[in-house]
């Protein structure tokens, strides 16, 4: 489906649309593309999520792309804000690196749909756009180094780096794919911490 704006059809006028459209679109996006993936889902899949036709959807978004966009921003700020949350009340490296795990297994539970987006659809992104998040994410995960490394001395960056990756890619499958019975917070910041205390050649 071509991503440029078609025109609109008389029930789409301004005055049926309610203030929040643009989150309700964004969020019924997450899901669709979180459930089918962002390749087969279709503008009009989306506007049928939220009783619109899909010509206006693109009042508020110029095309499918920048939707996905526009929900990998969201994953990384709602992620950022928890990170923030955590290193207001922890100055330890232990003690933060644990508020970082906890903060991350939290968001994930939470919003498992938004955070498999951001982590299985962004290469759909084109190169210019995927760029500046992929530099977010790595800022992001090389904070976790620098704390797990005033945690650990011993460790060099290339370890810490290798034990930051699984205890991250732990979080993510536990709580989006795997999503065992009995998940939680707790379990998956014990699971999460255990990976960064593992021993490493």
């Amino acid at each position: 489906m071509s991503d440029a704006a078609p025109a609109l059809s008389p029930h789409d006028e301004p005055s049926r649309r309610p203030p929040n459209r643009r989150e309700l679109i964004l969020e019924a996006a997450i899901d669709l593309f979180g459930d089918q993936g962002y390749p087969a889902t279709g503008v009009d899949d989306i506007g049928k999520a939220v009783d619109v036709s899909g010509p206006a959807i693109y009042r508020h978004f110029s095309s499918k792309e920048e939707i996905l966009l526009e929900a990998i921003r969201l994953a990384a700020d709602e992620v950022q804000e928890a990170i923030e949350a955590a290193e207001r009340v922890a100055t330890e490296p232990r003690d933060l690196l644990e508020g970082y795990v906890r903060a991350y297994a939290r968001v994930a539970l939470e919003r498992s749909a938004l955070i498999s987006v951001w982590t299985s659809e962004a290469r759909h992104l084109s190169n210019d756009r995927r760029a500046p998040m992929t530099r977010r994410l790595r800022a992001w995960s090389d904070e976790w180094v620098e704390v797990l490394r005033r945690a650990r001395p011993a460790l060099t960056p290339d370890q810490a780096a290798v034990l930051v990756q699984g205890a991250i890619g732990l979080i993510t499958t536990t709580a989006t794919v795997s999503r065992p019975p009995g998940r939680t917070e707790d379990r998956i910041t014990t699971m999460a911490m255990a990976t960064l205390d593992a021993p490493i050649a």
